[in-house]
Parts: structure tokens; sequence; C-alpha cells
């Protein structure tokens, strides 16, 4: 079982696209493939805290998305953890502490939720936010944005205090990663990229 947390980006991202009518973006990609019970063959797990959910509300809301979408939005991630192969409740992985290594207290407790939900992948377009002094970091790809310039993309890999490892990748190398049936490992990662050596 893969056990995935998705950064709020990635969710908000998504619902801009549905309200724009768009389709088949990145993170509505993402969210598919969360909800899809499954990742190559492999059953998916999506956590997320009560704090994570508290956030992603309070975005919606300062975005004045009407207030029973939001709410339908939260219900709907709840249950989609619930009805998941190991059937997280939020009050499960509420993440303790936030890491105080990041500067971020929002970021911090993503990273607190993940450790608490023994994540083996937390996708995020905010990959500077989880990097560190105590992370790997590999050159993975080139994306083209929006404006047309390129952003050259990377993963993260760091260790969880259970002494595991959790996969920090950007969503469109998550998508290629599925599409390629890649799986998205620590081993697989450090044989198939170049490391981005520490500064």
């Amino acid at each position: 079982m893969i056990v995935v947390v998705p950064d709020i980006n990635v969710l908000v991202s998504k619902l801009y696209a549905d309200k724009a009518a768009k389709s088949s973006t990145i993170s509505q990609m993402v969210v598919l493939h969360l909800v899809s019970g499954s990742i190559n063959g492999e059953p998916v797990q999506i956590a997320m805290s009560f704090k994570m959910l508290d956030t992603y509300r309070e975005v919606l809301l300062r975005k004045e998305y009407p207030e029973a979408l939001v709410e339908e939005e939260i219900s709907a991630l709840v249950d989609m953890m619930k009805f998941g192969p190991a059937g997280f409740d939020p009050h499960i992985v509420l993440g303790g502490s936030p890491d105080p290594a990041l500067k971020d207290l929002e970021d911090g407790g993503v990273f607190a939720t993940a450790y608490a939900a023994h994540a083996g992948i937390l996708i995020t377009d905010n990959l500077k936010d989880f990097a560190g002094q105590d992370a790997e970091t590999y050159r993975t790809s080139h994306v083209q944005a929006p404006d047309g310039k390129t952003r050259e993309l990377y993963c993260v890999i760091r260790a969880r205090p259970d002494g595991r490892e959790l996969v920090i990748v950007h969503p469109a190398d998550f998508i290629s990663w599925i599409d390629r049936k890649f799986k998205i490992s620590p081993e697989a990662i450090r044989q198939a990229f170049a490391v981005i050596p520490q500064p």
C-alpha cells in the first residue's frame, strides 16, 4: 500500500481547474489517480490531518468559494480517506508538532502529518519549502510554465522518524512517472536520476 499526502496547493489548483471548466490538468489528474484506489497496481491511501483540512477550508473561503461547496469538498476528502485501503480518519493523522527545521509552520504541519501517517509520498508544487540540509535532492525533468519559461524540477528524499523514507515529488513528475509505470520509491529515484550536491 502507498500512503500519499497531497499538499494543499495541489487541491486548490485542482479546484481552480474545475471552476474554469478545464479538464486533464496536472492537478486534476493527480487527484483522479489518488481517488482511483490504486497507483500502477498498488493500493493507494490518501492521508491528511484536520489541520490541513482546516487550512484548505480557509483558503477556499478566502477565495470566496461558496461555503456549501467548500464543505462538500472537505467531506469528500474525509470520505476518500475513510474508504481507502487503510481506512484513515483525519484524527489518526493529527500530525503532532510541526517540524521545527522548516521556516513555515504550515509546511512543518504537512511534514508532521506525512510522518504520523507513515506516508511514502508527498505531492507538492512547493518543492523548495521541503528541501534542506538533511535531504537528498535529485534532478528529474523540465516543464514549461504557462508563461512560457522552462522550470527544472527535482524531487526530495527525506528520512522519516521511523527510519523509512519520504519522497517529495512535484505533481508533473508524479503524473509522468505513473504514466511511465515508474516505481516511485527512493531506490528507483536514486538509480534513475542525478543527485544535486548540497551547497
